[in-house]
């Protein structure tokens, strides 16, 4: 295999990208153009983390400021390209909503826990960070598989129905 490639299957085995791939297929096979944007903008977002994380950390290896910065600024962007989306109805506005009260917590994670590195100098942070971080992603991504579970659930309640 090229290296190219290697690298690029490596960055999508360590990111998000991967596990909403599945759904980035499923979505553009049923035409369903609004939840297909939400999870393709949410990827673009994880696969920008993934790439940039490693320099980012190597650039911010001394003052470990910027580096909270970014990752909030990063958050930042994507709630507001999503809630956009969702009030110009090119997303669905409930998706929109769930993802935004998901995610509202990781900015304000980022920026405590910059204030706790350099103000406070307490190891709170450590562990909420590194446990609140992950559950947060892992709701991203059920958030993007959401319009999925609704199709099946009112799928099985059609069928039930006509019985």
């Amino acid at each position: 295999m090229p290296e190219w490639f290697e690298s690029i299957t490596k960055l999508l085995e360590n990111s998000w990208v991967f596990i909403l791939s599945p759904a980035i297929f499923v979505f553009y096979l049923r035409k369903d153009h609004l939840a297909l944007r939400f999870v393709l903008v949410t990827a673009v977002f994880f696969f920008y983390g993934a790439l940039i994380n490693d320099y980012l950390k190597e650039f911010d290896s001394s003052t470990y400021i910027y580096r909270y910065v970014i990752w909030a600024f990063n958050d930042l962007v994507w709630m507001a390209l999503i809630a956009y989306l969702g009030i110009k109805d090119k997303i669905y506005l409930w998706q929109c909503v769930i993802g935004q009260l998901v995610v509202v917590s990781a900015p304000i994670l980022q920026l405590f826990r910059l204030v706790d590195r350099h103000l406070w100098d307490l190891s709170y942070s450590t562990y909420i960070y590194k446990t609140l971080l992950p559950f947060i992603n892992i709701g991203t991504v059920i958030v993007c598989y959401l319009p999925l579970v609704y199709l099946l659930i009112n799928k099985r309640n059609t069928a039930s129905n006509e019985q």
